[in-house]
């Protein structure tokens, strides 16, 4: 469930108005705000609705002529519970999210600050710590820190949207999470020793398989606002730390021939693509327009 606040300018109100009705909301609030910074009065028209006719109510607001050049802003709220006589059925429908929730979560979630830092680099400390004694535990443990999952689903959905920014983005905290992971595979190598004990590696196309159920999962958990997501997370990122993290600690113990570490490095950009993907095709399938295709909605205004 969700509650839409689009600000407008004076005389919006009736388009605003009919296109939530448009999409099936029948209960509309208006207010008269004053916003400072336009120094302009103007209108804010507010609804609680089911998540599906959030959806569809943002896509008619972002997609509509008639607001396109106007100066408004809009915001989407999940809420947990709503009460105005609504069929309780059809009210707690969880799918599909609005789109700007789905992209700004990500855009959210790929940002690499300090925070971001520290967690990558714990997870890839206990992930190394994890291979080298073949800890199932610490290997476990060690995925709920990394992340890696929404900033591949970043790329894949920037991809999607056509939105440079967001691709870069994903690529950079992919980057930068691939980085660390090697670094601590050498770090905790160098002082702990080998042998790496962990070789439990998937062929490349059994990591497909796995990699594409993995994306599929994230992909429509997207759509999905009780959807849990950490937990596919905590797979994505044992499908894909675990071959940087492996390549660090091998750098320092001792790299195999050259075969394995080719099908090691196939391996890791399978799973990187495969999910990717998977995730965005798994959504758009929810999201086929008019029959004929699919399409990715604009992400903002402009």
């Amino acid at each position: 469930m969700h509650e839409i606040k689009a600000t407008v300018p004076l005389g919006l109100v009736p388009e605003v108005a009919r296109l939530a009705q448009a999409s099936s909301i029948d209960r509309v609030t208006v207010a008269d705000v004053y916003v400072h910074g336009a120094d302009e009065r103007r209108q804010v028209v507010s609804v609680e609705t089911s998540t599906p006719r959030a959806r569809t109510f943002v896509a008619a607001l972002l997609e509509s002529e008639a607001l396109s050049g106007a100066d408004y802003s809009l915001t989407s709220r999940e809420v947990r519970a709503i009460v105005d006589g609504s069929e309780i059925a059809d009210l707690t429908k969880p799918m599909s999210e609005p789109f700007p929730d789905v992209i700004q979560d990500l855009w959210q979630l790929s940002h690499v600050t300090a925070s971001y830092v520290a967690r990558a680099a714990a997870g890839a400390v206990l992930l190394a710590t994890g291979i080298l004694d073949n800890n199932a535990v610490a290997i476990v443990v060690a995925a709920l820190f990394l992340p890696f999952l929404a900033e591949v689903l970043a790329m894949g959905f920037g991809l999607w949207s056509r939105d440079g920014r967001l691709i870069a983005r994903g690529l950079r905290a992919i980057a930068v999470s691939t980085a660390l992971a090697y670094t601590a595979g050498a770090v905790v190598a160098a002082v702990q020793g080998g042998p790496i004990h962990f070789m439990d590696f998937r062929r490349p196309l059994s990591s497909f398989a796995i990699s594409a159920v993995i994306g599929i999962a994230a992909g429509l958990s997207n759509a999905d606002d009780t959807g849990r997501r950490y937990l596919i997370g905590v797979a994505a990122a044992v499908q894909l730390a675990i071959f940087p993290v492996w390549f660090g600690a091998a750098t320092v113990i001792g790299l195999p021939v050259r075969a394995v570490i080719l099908l090691r490095l196939c391996s890791f950009a399978i799973n990187l693509a495969t999910i990717s993907l998977a995730a965005v095709l798994a959504y758009s399938a929810l999201h086929l327009n008019n029959g004929t295709g699919w399409r990715a909605p604009r992400s903002g205004r402009g």
